[in-house]
């Protein structure tokens, strides 16, 4: 089982890869320049949009395929240890955890599985009872939230909620077939005018043309804009923050659906996030022994925080000096 914890490793050096780019995407995401639009209307106006590095939703892919296969991979082993030898070729290719939010649908599955002489997966056995009791029917406790409750708060928008499996499930299908979306158009301006508590805190789209700000001749405004690489759920209008996207999936993963199916208990950090698979000279148990227990959502916070705090200590830029007006930020 040495494999999977290696892939959850690769898939979370892949989130902290994402969310790297993301933020090196970010500083300069968005280029502005005012307008004047007579009467003594100054507008602050999207100029150019910089567009999104390929990597971001390869990342993503890759992250999910990995989180997938680790999944599969342990129920595999699972179904080849309880029988003390090598699964033949025909009943291997039928070895998938399966993903139902209909009971029906799983039992149907669970008897076609055990028709085809795969009977540790059958009802009434360890093994089937375990992955009967991760389905998303049967664990309706588990919630993949499209925004933190303090993010959601602070954005004054509500959380949408959907089961990390099924998550992974569509993700998964999706990039069987077609690439998975990634938009970065998105953004939330703030302006210095504006008491925060009244300002429109939404990751709204943004596109060349868009007016951001509008002032009057004389008036000096700051305009700050955060954008963000984001990824668009499947079957779904919705767009989250891939990185924690991805933290929530692995999360689940890792604490509850593997140590589930082989012990039949949730087992929180029982393996480490954050393991080195570069070229150390360590073995791959003592790589594991030796994990970091921080996942890379939490690590990319800290730095994305440091950017942050650096952006605000930055003088801004002013749009006004290449057209001669008063500036708005």
């Amino acid at each position: 089982m040495q494999s999977v914890a290696l892939r959850l490793a690769r898939a979370d050096h892949a989130t902290y890869q994402l969310g790297e780019l993301s933020l090196t995407w970010s500083r300069e995401a968005l280029q502005m320049q005012q307008a004047d639009r007579g009467n003594g209307q100054l507008d602050v106006v999207v100029s150019g949009v910089r567009p999104i590095p390929p990597l971001a939703s390869m990342l993503f892919s890759e992250a999910i395929n990995h989180l997938r296969a680790a999944v599969d991979n342990t129920l595999f082993h699972l179904v080849e240890s309880a029988r003390d030898e090598m699964v033949p070729e025909k009943q291997a290719r039928e070895i998938a955890m399966p993903i139902h939010e209909d009971p029906e649908k799983f039992t149907n599955w669970q008897s076609q599985k055990h028709s085809k002489g795969l009977v540790e997966l059958g009802r009434g056995t360890a093994l089937g009872d375990r992955i009967e009791s991760l389905q998303p029917y049967a664990d309706t406790t588990a919630r993949g939230a499209t925004l933190s409750p303090l993010l959601a708060r602070l954005m004054d928008v509500p959380a949408e909620y959907a089961h990390p499996l099924v998550l992974l499930q569509k993700y998964s299908n999706t990039d069987k077939h077609r690439t998975i979306r990634t938009a970065g158009a998105r953004s939330i301006v703030q302006r210095s005018d504006e008491p925060f508590s009244t300002s429109d805190r939404t990751m709204r789209p943004i596109t060349v043309g868009d007016v951001l700000a509008s002032t009057r001749r004389g008036n000096l405004v700051e305009i700050s804009c955060h954008t963000a690489i984001l990824v668009q759920r499947p079957d779904s209008d919705t767009w989250v923050s891939p990185a924690s996207e991805l933290d929530q999936i692995h999360r689940h993963i890792a604490d509850i659906v593997l140590p589930t199916l082989v012990t039949g208990f949730a087992l929180p950090n029982t393996l480490p996030p954050h393991i080195d698979l570069g070229d150390t000279g360590q073995t791959i148990s003592e790589r594991i022994r030796f994990g970091g227990s921080t996942p890379a959502h939490l690590r990319m916070a800290e730095v994305s925080q440091a950017a942050l705090m650096e952006s605000y200590a930055t003088a801004p830029a002013d749009l006004s000096a290449s057209s001669g007006e008063t500036p708005t930020g």
